[in-house]
């Protein structure tokens, strides 16, 4: 038994014999001698020939008891113009043990073959302690020191902040004084004649010119929609041609239109957005049939005017 692991022994320093010539690995401390919790850098080195891979060593957080890594580099890899590859990692080490340490053999294990294997030669760590003076007499805890006041740093700060401050407030009234109010529309005076004789003229109007049946149906539309929108504001006081159909539908409601009316014109008002924005092309029973609605809410919301409540009535 002993022949054959003799054997086998110096079978396996051969192979690695013969392929340290492919691969060579170095780890160098660069200083022999710390304090303790002092730092001290690890450098790991490999260079291989053309060919060759390697399984780097993985480490966590300590190599061995004694020594504990603070921090370490990634692998960085130079591929050399002779073809060799150099990899090269750095570890920062450091301990709390006095004497020496011994930083031990790190291990690579190259081709994925545990057979083709190097390792590093051990070192030697010398860490001391912090010198203590013995013999020293006892000294007492240093009184607070007081930090002058560095009154022009103070200034220089002070006027940056009223600077900044000032530019803050500047900019906050330009803002206010300049910032594009909103435009409320203002609805215009009513006219001197009923609002539904004014409608029903203009309806009367469009019927004539045809619109429709000479496809000029958006035409027709925008102007139908027109004038119902201005009876609304003549009639209710609802500035609907500043308003989206929604818009006017509610608020002739809260005029106390009837939703048998709102109903019907909501229906018309949308089938004129279809036609005049989404490029619709009503049928003409749908062309005729909002028209008729058109002058149907007329004829169901006007007020003779001697119906309309005089302005005394009002004021009561």
């Amino acid at each position: 038994m002993k022949k054959i692991a003799s054997f086998l022994a110096m079978t396996l320093i051969c192979v690695s014999g013969l392929f340290a010539q492919n691969a060579t690995i170095t780890a160098t401390l660069d200083s022999q001698q710390i304090l303790i919790g002092d730092q001290v850098n690890l450098d790991l080195s490999a260079t291989l020939n053309d060919g060759v891979t390697v399984a780097w060593p993985v480490f966590k957080d300590t190599i061995t008891g004694q020594l504990e890594i603070i921090q370490s580099s990634i692998p960085d890899t130079v591929k050399k113009e002779t073809g060799e590859t150099v990899i090269h990692q750095r570890l920062v080490l450091t301990t709390f043990d006095t004497g020496f340490v011994i930083v031990p053999p790190i291990h690579f294990v190259f081709n994925q073959d545990s057979t083709q294997m190097l390792s590093t030669e051990a070192q030697m760590l010398f860490v001391s302690d912090i010198p203590v003076e013995m013999e020293a007499d006892i000294k007492d805890i240093k009184e607070r020191l007081d930090v002058p006041y560095n009154w022009k740093k103070l200034l220089t700060w002070a006027a940056i902040i009223l600077a900044v401050l000032a530019l803050i407030i500047g900019g906050i009234l330009y803002w206010m004084k300049h910032r594009k109010k909103e435009e409320v529309p203002v609805a215009r005076p009513k006219p001197k004649r009923p609002a539904h004789e004014i409608a029903l003229e203009k309806l009367e109007a469009l019927r004539q010119k045809k619109l429709w049946q000479s496809d000029q149906t958006k035409e027709y539309y925008i102007e139908l929609s027109d004038i119902i929108r201005e009876y609304a504001e003549f009639r209710f006081g609802v500035i609907a041609l500043e308003m989206t159909t929604e818009e006017t539908v509610a608020a002739l409601r809260l005029r106390g239109v009837s939703e048998q009316h709102v109903g019907s014109l909501k229906q018309m008002l949308q089938m004129a957005d279809l036609a005049k924005f989404a490029k619709y092309k009503p049928v003409s029973n749908e062309n005729e049939q909002c028209f008729d609605i058109a002058v149907q809410f007329v004829n169901n919301t006007l007020v003779m005017p001697l119906d309309e409540p005089k302005e005394e009535e009002k004021e009561q």
